[in-house]
């Protein structure tokens, strides 16, 4: 075999291999947060039977029943494989799951934390009762909103939360909220509204 033979083949080969590299090389740079791996245990997650109640016994209350959604391929990609676009927020909830009181106060704090301060006073009922009678409920909010974008930012945690029933939905929870060295001794009053919860009374016990 005569060397300009050998050099065409071996051409040939360098080119072969830089084509079937080429999507290997557009998917690692891909922008994209990142992929689904087929093997990752959560996607083998699914919904357990509703159970069925004997005849005789109450029946529970699954208002607040956590329901796994339905998986979505990416737009314009199929299969197991497709990126997603981008991490669903935590502080977005769109109300259609319940969440529990402890939760709320949660997003509260660290979206304040973040200040994000139309998720903090999204969490607000719109039956809010301003802790003071010289403003205005909405009023209120406003200022909370401005002191969320603006003003000290506290910890993301609270600290010492207790919740209390008062009523079959309402909540009544107090905590520690921290700001730097100072901390404020607080109590909000949760009312379940849409199958979520919401502030309707804040006030600062200390």
């Amino acid at each position: 075999m005569s060397l300009l033979v050998v050099n065409s083949c071996a051409q040939r080969l360098r080119w072969i291999l830089a084509l079937a590299a080429v999507p290997l090389l557009a998917a690692c740079g891909s922008s994209e947060p990142g992929c689904i791996d087929p093997d990752e245990p959560y996607l083998a997650a699914r919904n357990n039977a509703q159970l069925q109640v004997p005849d005789g016994m109450t029946q529970p209350n699954r208002a607040e029943a956590l329901t796994i959604p339905a998986e979505k391929a990416a737009a314009g990609k199929a299969g197991s494989n497709a990126c997603l676009d981008a991490p669903p927020s935590y502080f977005r909830s769109t109300g259609t799951v319940a969440r529990s009181p402890e939760e709320v106060v949660a997003s509260w704090a660290q979206a304040w934390a973040n200040r994000e301060a139309d998720a903090v006073v999204a969490l607000y009922s719109a039956q809010f009762v301003a802790p003071t009678d010289s403003a205005g409920s909405a009023a209120w909010l406003e200022q909370r909103r401005e002191q969320v974008a603006t003003g000290p930012v506290p910890d993301p945690m609270v600290q010492g939360l207790k919740v209390e029933p008062d009523g079959a939905d309402r909540r009544v929870v107090s905590f520690t909220q921290r700001f730097g060295t100072n901390a404020l001794k607080k109590q909000l009053v949760l009312v379940r509204e849409s199958a979520s919860w919401r502030i309707v009374e804040e006030k600062v016990t200390m």
